[in-house]
């Protein structure tokens, strides 16, 4: 019975230690940040079809920007947000050429080919995703956004209660 009771109590503090831990991690993240929306609206605004021979990134962006706006599910719903901003910031002279063809892609695939195509990359920021191409120096990372880390501060009861101390 005592190897039970205690076989019991470990399980509820890991079961305490993770419902604790996760709170802690979501304390203040109720409502989905304009970030998480973007990464959303990537993943679900499908272009039904595109077709690029030699076009300029500048003008596939654009493309993508008007075909975003047009093809958001939620336009119907509430059309002052619909489509997704798009801004270029590194500027060629003359600019990269895209040839693609493709069909029902979403916009974030879309973006991660356009990208390797044309050795840029794209980061999804606040409240626009942002193309840009990566100084030579540092090292070229595959299309695609730019990998996040986000760093949560426990406090100082739940670092003693998970020290084992009092």
């Amino acid at each position: 019975m005592g190897y039970l009771r205690s076989t019991f109590s470990i399980g509820s503090f890991f079961f305490y230690l993770a419902f604790v831990l996760v709170a802690s991690a979501l304390q203040g993240k109720s409502e989905s940040s304009s970030h998480d929306l973007l990464v959303q609206k990537l993943r679900t605004i499908v272009i039904p079809e595109v077709e690029f021979v030699e076009a300029p990134l500048p003008e596939v962006l654009t493309f993508l920007h008007e075909a975003a706006r047009k093809h958001d599910p939620q336009a119907i719903e509430n059309p002052q947000s619909a489509g997704v901003n798009i801004v270029l910031l590194t500027r060629e002279n003359p600019p990269p050429t895209v040839t693609l063809n493709t069909r029902n892609l979403t916009l974030g695939a879309l973006l991660g080919f356009i990208t390797e195509l044309t050795g840029y990359i794209y980061e999804v920021r606040e409240q626009a995703v942002v193309v840009r191409k990566l100084p030579p120096k540092k090292k070229k990372q595959s299309g695609g956004p730019l990998m996040e880390t986000e760093i949560y501060e426990l406090s100082e009861g739940l670092k003693r209660r998970l020290s084992g101390g009092p």
